[in-house]
């Protein structure tokens, strides 16, 4: 049976030279001047190339030939002696972008890094890195922190060296297959045949899912092990967490050089969601931290960042030991080590960088981060623009309901449903149903809110069931953690004020006063 190679110039998972090319096509003022022959011509700084030579490279089903590999070898030692090697590729890569020539004998780098067009380009190709498995995690680190510091020529650079002399082709189907289980297991003491029988129950299995889960990690297998362990930790067993039965499933796991499972097994000893904290399992659990670390689990750096920040023993609180393990994570883009940076520069008084940091988080999706940029926008902390603000607070929905940031559900219905703001409508229903979902969620403003439209409900129909809601709404507010005296009497002076209309008589009202 002939072998199937995977097509590197139609998907979204591999930083290639077919790619490379369909981007640029895509990008490109004139699509018709972005020919693939072309642009390998400029590539290259060769004269002509046969087509078809071109499109098997591009496809994949060939590897570039090794002439044209030896031109980038060259390339890329004068490029370490000299940067300026790979100005003139670029610029003409520019050319086609921009529609326009571009003649420069001077500060041409300094233009490639303010060119938008190559700033785009940088960009799509970084995203192509991030879900290439055969980039290595210094190589994404390093694109990302040369976007990140707008040196898009250099960025650029390293992507086209990658592309034509370290990515894989022709790619095969079945050796990608295997080259994922091999890294998977690499650093670990899980056989191949234990992942093959968790995928196999995972893809197959029907009624006895759960009793064969179990089998299995009756029978050492750490994937099974991790998955029930999981299960406890968040109560989808039993429907509420059972942390002890948790650790029995994830030691298991553990035991076997299990990434994840030796991370969380660290977060329920430092966290004393078992035992109490004594320093013996926080050493404990420290020790697994950072043998999951170790393992290439990158929430545990995180973890670690925050008993530096803490000052959890084992360890002293030390801010920038703190850093250092947060930038570990923020590198391989894990969100809440990007908002704990954010965080620590906004205490700090640097709010530019702050919110550098909780763009990169809110732009991979973490719900706190998005609200905390839609607040941004919506007092312009960095510019007033509601229109951002309105498109983050709605991202921040779109998370799990585990870290879901329900301020969010509380500043759209308050800043655009309850009354509308420009080309979004009121919608009064959606305002309510929208303030219910975050008083239930312990928004305690969302709560006074609801109160109070409640009440001026209320006014208007002396009904039995607004006044039910004003009462479900002040018991509520009282039994939340941050009522205070001042809230206290601001609550009353509505009441009184209800009290004090001669058209409202429910001799009840007295008692909702404390």
């Amino acid at each position: 049976m002939a072998k199937q190679y995977i097509k590197l110039n139609n998907n979204d998972e591999n930083l290639s030279l077919g790619n490379l090319f369909r981007i640029i096509k895509e990008l490109a003022k004139n699509r018709v001047s972005a020919l693939q022959s072309e642009l390998f011509c400029i590539m290259f700084s060769v004269d002509s190339v046969n087509d078809t030579t071109v499109n098997n490279y591009c496809v994949g089903c060939r590897s570039i030939g090794a002439d044209y590999k030896q031109i980038f070898i060259n390339k890329e030692k004068r490029y370490r002696k000299n940067e300026e090697e790979f100005t003139d590729i670029i610029l003409n890569i520019l050319n086609i972008l921009d529609g326009v020539i571009h003649n420069l004998n001077s500060n041409k780098i300094e233009f490639i890094n303010n060119s938008d067009s190559g700033f785009e380009l940088a960009k799509k190709l970084y995203n192509l890195a991030k879900n290439d498995r055969q980039v290595p995690q210094d190589v994404k680190n390093n694109i990302y922190h040369l976007l990140d510091e707008k040196k898009i020529y250099n960025c650029l650079v390293e992507e086209l060296i990658f592309i034509v002399l370290y990515k894989k082709q022709p790619l095969y189907e079945e050796e990608l297959k295997r080259e994922v289980l091999e890294n998977v297991l690499n650093d670990t003491s899980i056989s191949s045949v234990s992942l093959q029988e968790y995928l196999s129950l995972k893809l197959r299995e029907g009624i006895n899912f759960d009793y064969s889960m179990k089998k299995l990690a009756d029978n050492g297998n750490a994937y099974a092990s991790y998955e029930l362990g999981c299960d406890e930790y968040y109560g989808n067993v039993a429907g509420k967490p059972r942390y002890s039965k948790a650790l029995e499933y994830l030691l298991k796991a553990a035991e076997e050089s299990h990434a994840s499972a030796n991370y969380m097994v660290g977060n329920i000893y430092i966290r004393g969601l078992v035992g109490n904290r004594s320093k013996e399992e926080l050493e404990k659990g420290y020790k697994y931290l950072v043998r999951a670390l170790d393992l290439g689990n990158i929430a545990a750096a995180n973890l670690i960042g925050n008993m530096y920040y803490e000052g959890i023993y084992p360890l002293d609180r030390d801010i920038v030991k703190a850093k250092e393990y947060y930038e570990k994570a923020s590198d391989a883009n894990y969100v809440f080590a990007l908002n704990n940076l954010g965080k620590i520069e906004e205490q700090e008084g640097n709010i530019e960088k702050a919110y550098s940091y909780y763009e990169r988080s809110a732009d991979l999706g973490e719900s706190w981060a998005c609200n905390k940029m839609g607040e941004a926008y919506r007092i312009g902390l960095l510019e007033l623009d509601m229109n951002k603000a309105f498109s983050y607070y709605n991202k921040a929905l779109e998370a799990n309901h585990r870290v879901l940031r329900y301020y969010a559900y509380y500043n759209l219905a308050k800043y655009f449903y309850l009354n509308g703001y420009e080309l979004i409508p009121a919608d009064y229903d959606k305002a309510l149903e929208y303030f219910k979902i975050a008083a239930d969620n312990d928004v305690l403003e969302a709560s006074v809110e609801l109160f109070y439209l409640y009440a001026n409900e209320y006014i208007k129909k002396k009904d039995q069931f607004n006044y039910d809601k004003i009462m479900h709404y002040k018991k509520k507010i009282e039994s939340h953690r941050n009522y205070n005296r001042n809230l206290k009497d601001e609550i009353e002076t509505k009441l009184n004020e209800l009290k004090n209309r001669k058209e409202i008589s429910i001799k009840s009202i007295d008692d909702l006063i404390m």
